[in-house]
């Protein structure tokens, strides 16, 4: 795995000089911070239904990141792709359009709320505009979305002594992680370790599937490049 204490970690919480105390008071505060969204979304929810505004209102509750609380020995986030710091909540709430309580267990990404909202409004979606609209999935048509998601990380303010370039493509099953600068990368077999903490990057055996994600890896970066205009 990429080293936490050295050239892509150095988070700003040292893990190991803090006590068993001190890591039940930050566990207790980010629980707190959540308790606290949840009550101030609830009063606006209510609003909604009060005034009458509800069923002509879509509400998306959804976060940027996730928080890292200790898992592998790191708090707060950065150049990493563990789920718990990529795969964050994601509501819809449209009374009289979509189904309460429903649950799908789909890939999506952050990127596709922009064309289900413009499909939502009736809105065409233009040409060179990223990302597939989730409608299907909210109105029940469809229980698939996508094979794979991609991230990347790429922010030369972190203070490394290399800077993080970094991308990665998940899969129902797999995860690839890889860094530009160190020509490294991570590979995770999430059914058989979904706390990804066996690497099988460097396995014999798993070099095969490396390749193929990593195909798949370099067909989303591609994805990501904006078509030409229609018209152009």
């Amino acid at each position: 795995q990429l080293d936490h204490n050295g050239a892509y970690g150095g988070t700003a919480l040292s893990f190991t000089k803090t006590s068993a105390e001190e890591h039940r008071k930050i566990t207790a505060a980010y629980y707190a911070m959540i308790e606290q969204i949840d009550t101030e979304m609830g009063h606006m929810l209510k609003v909604l239904d009060e005034t009458g505004l509800a069923e002509n209102t879509i509400v998306i509750f959804m976060s940027d990141h996730g928080e890292m609380l200790g898992d592998h020995g790191i708090y707060l986030k950065g150049p990493y792709f563990y789920d718990c710091l990529t795969r964050v909540p994601l509501i819809v709430r449209w009374p009289g359009h979509f189904k309460p309580g429903l649950k799908v267990d789909a890939l999506v990404e952050m990127l596709d709320l922009a064309p289900t909202l413009i499909e939502a409004a009736g809105i065409q979606k233009p040409a060179g505009m990223q990302g597939r609209s989730l409608m299907p999935l909210l109105r029940e048509e469809t229980t698939t979305h996508r094979d794979s998601v991609y991230m990347e990380f790429l922010n030369a303010n972190f203070n490394y002594p290399i800077p993080p370039m970094l991308t990665s493509v998940r899969t129902e099953r797999w995860k690839l992680n890889y860094c530009d600068q160190a020509k490294y990368g991570e590979l995770y077999d999430l059914h058989a370790d979904p706390s990804e903490f066996s690497n099988l990057w460097e396995d014999p055996h798993q070099k095969d599937t490396r390749d193929q994600v990593m195909q798949l890896l370099l067909t989303r970066m591609i994805d990501t490049t904006d078509p030409i205009p229609q018209g152009v």
